[in-house]
């Protein structure tokens, strides 16, 4: 009898070891993730970002700050250029930090909220979670799930999410309805629950740390601007012409290039030289413009910021945030006239 039940131990205990050696399935990924980010503190990550989205391929280092529950910093450096901006969110607000022009927007959002970013792992866990048609793949000793993208690009559509089974980002892959793999992020470190310096998420300290690593980029830019002509977007809306374009004198120095466009959308782009300044409290949120970060604010009538090469660029009209996005994004690489 003894033998019997010794033999029957056995057997439920090897059974136990085997199903906690069972690979998981989908919900219990899921369920896992959930209970996974709800205890993180916060993290910190780096990772290589690849944007295929407009004429020219564009590549990024990525570092990620984030501290619950709504400290952000995240440093965008492009490879290509060597420069960096800085999204931050601390208690006074959210701000974009252009370094290498010692300027900074400050306005009142509740980003990253509204749209989902490839770079922020609990937006990549929120998507995870909340597609019940997500399709899930056992890859070794890694997860893959399938599922909607939610991004500022409305044609970017569906998202390859890839984790190790201690639940850490590895890889994201955004496509878009064609299934042609326009951005992808490739992590290279990723730690959770870290410790943060008690500054860490100070304006002045990430401007001033900021300016002195943009040093070279700073000294480049003065020289391109130099010779700043009219620049036109390769892109517009349906419809739309260019009316006429004027050159206003702002003091001794300075001058501003007015470009008015007319036809289905009404919008005015304006162009000056990049000047330090900070930006008083206004409503808005970053946009990712692919080669630099701009602001947008406003309701039907709206205003998008951005500066690059050392051009101050103003965007402002009665148009979808979308079309006012492509008319931004293709001013990229444009020579000056």
């Amino acid at each position: 009898m003894k033998r019997v039940l010794s033999l029957t131990l056995i057997i439920f205990l090897g059974v136990l070891i085997l199903a906690g050696c069972a690979p998981k399935d989908a919900a219990g990924v899921v369920t896992d993730l959930s209970k996974h980010i709800d205890k993180m503190s916060g993290y910190k990550s780096k990772a290589s970002l690849s944007l295929q989205t407009g004429k020219t391929p564009q590549e990024y280092d990525v570092e990620v700050w984030f501290k619950k529950p709504n400290f952000y910093r995240i440093a965008l450096t492009s490879k290509q250029r060597d420069i960096t901006q800085i999204i931050l969110r601390n208690e006074e607000g959210v701000f974009v930090l252009t370094p290498h022009l010692n300027k900074s927007f400050r306005f009142q959002s509740d980003w990253p909220e509204k749209h989902g970013q490839v770079y922020l792992y609990e937006s990549l866990v929120k998507s995870i979670v909340s597609d019940s048609a997500r399709k899930f793949q056992l890859d070794g000793d890694q997860y893959s799930f399938q599922v909607k993208a939610d991004y500022q690009n409305r044609s970017l559509t569906t998202q390859k999410i890839t984790l190790n089974k201690s639940l850490d980002p590895l890889r994201v892959d955004v496509m878009d309805s064609n299934m042609n793999p326009m951005v992808t992020l490739s992590y290279t470190s990723f730690e959770p629950n870290p410790k943060f310096d008690n500054d860490a998420f100070n304006k002045e300290r990430n401007m001033q740390a900021a300016i002195l690593d943009a040093a070279p980029a700073m000294a480049d830019t003065g020289k391109k601007e130099q010779s700043t002509g009219v620049i036109e977007p390769d892109y517009l809306p349906e419809g739309v012409t260019l009316k006429d374009v004027s050159k206003v004198k702002k003091d001794e120095e300075n001058s501003e290039i007015v470009l008015r466009y007319r036809g289905n959308y009404s919008f005015t782009l304006l162009e000056t030289k990049s000047q330090a300044s900070t930006v008083s409290l206004m409503t808005g949120e970053p946009v990712d413009l692919g080669y630099t970060v701009g602001i947008m604010a406003g309701g039907e009538k709206k205003t998008l910021r951005w500066d690059y090469d050392g051009v101050g660029y103003t965007l402002s009209g009665a148009m979808p945030a979308e079309e006012m996005i492509e008319v931004a994004k293709s001013t990229f690489n444009q020579v000056g006239k």
